[in-house]
């Protein structure tokens, strides 16, 4: 197996599947799977929603994990098939304690470490953070009912969604919750349509503390589960119950949804969560590293998060590649192994060149560490790569010369500016340091 990393792994596994499967059970159960991550010697294998994991996994389990060892050469290897979206969460009837082992099919579909402990705090997501702390130790407050959050994709709505589920459930309280994605919402609506009996779609809502949301914008277009959600949603609120939902885009921006829904998303406290700085995916890398018990050195992570810049999820995922790979084939995690898992996992990411990437190159080119590019030193062997690095990062990049600054150990826009205008005199008559440059921006167009 040291020709692939568990993806390409999985990959292969469907192609085989495809081949021994009729067509139209290969597109409804198996084609849009996906692999997430590796727990020990299990592969964690997402679909899109518990019923067809299940079924998979009942229908095709042994052949699946069959495939997987003949293609990998290990035994050992085995499948743990999850689903999305989210299923309810445990209704009122269901105590909770700490220690106390609820059925799997009451909480599988929480993500064990989506927890307020596992979240990185940084100015981009603080106020969201926040509002979900402060509602999970009291229901139904006035200032943040509902609470809305909303932000890109992988930013970390659903971690603080599911961190409010996980504080409920490991309190000891008695406190109930129910936590749903829209879209089974949606489901659950049109089944009940179909039954003339809406019980089932009323049970969602009923006996419950807190009411949590993924992703209310899937509610675009569905003008009878609107309704039928609005009235269930003012029903919650006059009762003190707190509602919590997760957007990509802010209420008044939500496209065909009724004005008085929009107007119930904005009577609470509505959060952002903006991409994360260089200093918070830097510290969500070290915990990361952390949790999978890596040795990662600092300049691999250093270029991984100035490689990243606007989404958590693409962060966590390179390191949980990195770390199979590492475990599976027992390679060393170097910046070579670094380098390829971002510019075969990433795509375009990586043509898109970063103050990472650059800095990377340029230390290499004048025999530093990028650390050392970062550091205070001032030596003349120091000095002028790091200078070059920041004309390189301002020619090549949209980066401002704050925002490099900022990259650098938070030195000025001046210090910046100063380094650029250095780097020209230098090159006007420095013929060598011109060629040399040169060459680096050659190899950066090939990265």
């Amino acid at each position: 197996m040291d020709n692939f990393n568990p993806t390409d792994l999985w990959n292969r596994c469907l192609l085989e599947a495809e081949s021994r499967l009729e067509s139209t059970e290969f597109e409804a159960w198996l084609k849009n799977s996906t692999y997430e991550d590796i727990n020990g010697t299990r592969l964690v294998i997402r679909f899109r929603n518990s019923f067809v994991a299940g079924h998979a996994k009942s229908r095709f389990g042994d052949m699946l994990e069959e495939i997987i060892r003949t293609i990998s050469r290990r035994n050992e290897l085995a499948l743990q098939f999850i689903g999305d979206p989210a299923e309810p969460g445990p209704s009122s009837t269901e105590k909770q304690t700490p220690n106390r082992e609820t059925p799997s099919s009451d909480y599988s579909f929480l993500r064990s470490n989506y927890t307020f402990e596992h979240f990185v705090v940084g100015p981009s997501n603080q106020l969201a953070h926040a509002g979900a702390l402060a509602v999970s130790r009291d229901i139904g407050s006035t200032n943040y009912n509902p609470l809305f959050i909303y932000g890109g994709v992988g930013l970390g709505k659903t971690h603080l969604i599911q961190a409010i589920a996980h504080h409920l459930r490991q309190e000891g309280s008695k406190r109930t919750y129910r936590y749903i994605s829209t879209e089974l919402l949606v489901e659950t609506f049109i089944k009940c349509v179909l039954l003339n009996d809406y019980t089932l779609f009323r049970k969602l809502f009923h006996g419950i503390d807190y009411f949590l949301m993924d992703d209310i914008q899937f509610l675009k277009g569905k003008v009878e589960t609107q309704e039928a959600f609005f009235h269930r949603f003012n029903e919650l609120h006059q009762q003190g119950k707190q509602i919590v939902l997760t957007s990509d885009r802010p209420p008044h921006e939500l496209p065909d949804l009724p004005e008085r829904l929009i107007s119930r998303f904005q009577s609470g406290l509505v959060a952002d969560i903006k991409p994360p700085e260089y200093e918070t995916r830097l510290a969500i890398l070290q915990l990361l590293v952390r949790d999978e018990e890596l040795e990662v050195s600092l300049d691999v992570l250093d270029f991984i998060a100035s490689s990243i810049r606007k989404n958590v999820r693409q962060l966590s995922g390179v390191i949980h590649r990195l770390a199979a790979m590492s475990r599976l084939t027992g390679c060393r995690i170097d910046m070579d192994l670094a380098q390829k898992e971002i510019r075969s996992s990433l795509g375009t990411i990586t043509r898109r060149l970063t103050a990472g990437n650059i800095a990377s190159t340029v230390a290499e080119s004048f025999d530093v560490s990028p650390s050392q590019l970062k550091g205070k030193q001032r030596k003349h062997s120091v000095l002028i790569p790091r200078q070059v690095s920041m004309s390189l990062i301002r020619e090549l990049t949209s980066m401002s010369l704050a925002e490099i600054g900022s990259y650098f150990s938070g030195r000025d826009h001046s210090t910046v500016l100063n380094s650029i205008d250095r780097i020209k005199e230098l090159k006007a008559k420095d013929p060598e340091l011109e060629r040399k440059i040169e060459e680096i921006k050659r190899k950066l167009v090939s990265i």
